[in-house]
């Protein structure tokens, strides 16, 4: 065999098929990007973004065919789906091979409080699957309509269904099912608790092959907008809301100056208002509207055409982005507590007025509430420093911070119980293939083993 035909393009051709193997170039530039292009930090650390081949396996054996043959090669592997992630997750940092495992794709079963899913699947196709047995999921990503099942497992943290159902840790992924990366791959199954290591760790643990969601039994639900003058008091309706007794599936807290920049609906509230997005259990709606007025809110009926997933959570970051070109973002977490709660969501707006515009999605995780800041920034001048001194601000608060500005997995906080994830990553990746450099090398280095870019420097 010649040296050409070892070439990774040559190689998983024999595999699938030249039509199904994209070389690397400008035929591959679609798989290079993805929405980290939000951070000005990450548009410009990820601008250089290469691949040697693309790969569209369409079944499970031929994902599996695919890994072995990248496990013998020893070049490094990362999976993608839609590429609806904003911290670059699946754009790799070292040439290699990305696999689109969106025609790996369809709902192998539903069963009382489970759907059972290939990787490629539509989330959206395993809602339209459990509603079909008057079930939904429990959790899903705003990005739904185009999101994977592994990409949100392996790439999201939670969305739609937070409200009242938590985020991917809190029991909302029962099972999955992945491939090792070696010359002869195995299927591990990993159930409850031993999920957590491949929960947004950006594929660097396994190659997912098949996901369990949790159901919940299915409600019928209604957007709605509810508007109040001022931010502490629709911040306190919301924690109280998502603490209640009423069934929301979403609440999504925008101040004035964020909400105006949502220009698909800004004719539903007038300018100034501060408002929440709700998509609520339409038997509640009598309910929910005497709790808004009491609160000294105001309900609004959705009578515009978008649909309301398309401007919670990061979606807001799209629009801020389209009205202040410039503009940032930071995520964060505020305190639990509602008088805590509040006195943060007074701080800010007093410190730092018309640049750190309060978005906050509350959810429920763990028992508690938590609200959920995915904050657009504007204005922010030498916008590096003044971040560091706006997340120092932050913390001083008490608050949480996750940098959305970094690609690796440690530096966003969601590594979780370490020697669980290297004693996993250690038997799953022995190669340090997947999608190398993105749980960072500090991760790796401080447990005493080798990290990945040292390997492939190595090779």
């Amino acid at each position: 065999m010649s040296v050409t035909d070892l070439t990774p393009p040559a190689v998983f051709s024999g595999i699938l098929g030249a039509e199904r193997v994209i070389p690397g170039g400008p035929a591959a530039s679609a798989w290079l990007r993805d929405f980290s292009w939000y951070s000005p930090v990450l548009e410009n650390a990820l601008a250089d973004t290469t691949v040697d081949a693309v790969l569209r396996p369409e079944s499970i054996d031929q994902l599996r065919a695919c890994v072995a043959a990248a496990a013998g090669l020893r070049i490094p592997v990362t999976l993608r789906g839609a590429g609806t992630g904003n911290y670059g997750q699946s754009l790799p940092l070292q040439s290699g091979v990305v696999i689109d495992v969106r025609d790996v794709a369809g709902v192998l079963s539903v069963t009382e409080g489970r759907i059972a899913v290939l990787p490629g699947t539509v989330m959206k196709d395993a809602e339209a699957a459990a509603r079909e047995t008057g079930q939904e999921l429990a959790v899903m990503p705003s990005t739904y309509r185009i999101s994977t099942a592994s990409g949100f497992v392996s790439g999201g943290s939670g969305g739609i269904g937070g409200a009242a159902h938590g985020d991917l840790w809190d029991d909302n992924v029962l099972a999955v099912e992945l491939l090792t990366v070696e010359e002869t791959p195995r299927t591990v199954r990993l159930e409850g608790d031993d999920v957590r290591p491949v929960l947004h760790t950006y594929g660097t643990i396994g190659v997912l092959t098949r996901i369990e969601f949790r159901l919940v039994p299915a409600r019928d639900y209604t957007p709605v907008v509810v508007a109040f003058p001022d931010l502490p008091a629709l911040a306190g309706f919301a924690h109280d809301l998502v603490s209640g007794d009423l069934h929301v599936r979403l609440c999504s807290v925008h101040e004035a100056a964020g909400a105006a920049m949502l220009t698909p609906i800004t004719a539903l509230y007038e300018p100034g208002e501060d408002v929440a997005l709700l998509w609520a259990d339409t038997a509640q709606l009598p309910a929910l509207e005497a709790a808004a007025t009491a609160a000294g809110g105001r309900t609004i009926a959705w009578t515009v055409k978008p649909h309301i997933s398309q401007f919670p959570f990061s979606h807001s970051i799209l629009w801020s982005r389209k009205a202040a070109p410039s503009s940032s973002w930071l995520q964060c977490e505020y305190a639990s507590d509602r008088a805590e709660f509040l006195r943060q969501v007074a701080a800010l707006r007093e410190a730092y007025p018309g640049v750190f515009l309060q978005h906050i999605e509350v959810i429920t995780s763990a028992g508690r509430t938590r609200p959920m800041g995915i904050t657009p920034l504007v204005g922010l001048p030498d916008h590096e420093r003044a971040l560091e001194e706006l997340i120092t601000f932050c913390r001083a608060l008490g608050m949480t911070v996750l940098n959305p500005h970094s690609y690796v997995v440690e530096e966003g906080g969601f590594v979780g119980d370490t020697a669980q994830v290297v004693a996993l990553k250690t038997t799953s990746d022995p190669y340090g293939l997947l999608n190398p450099g993105k749980l960072g090398d500090s991760f790796f280095t401080s447990r005493g083993l080798t990290p990945p870019s040292a390997r492939a420097a190595s090779r």
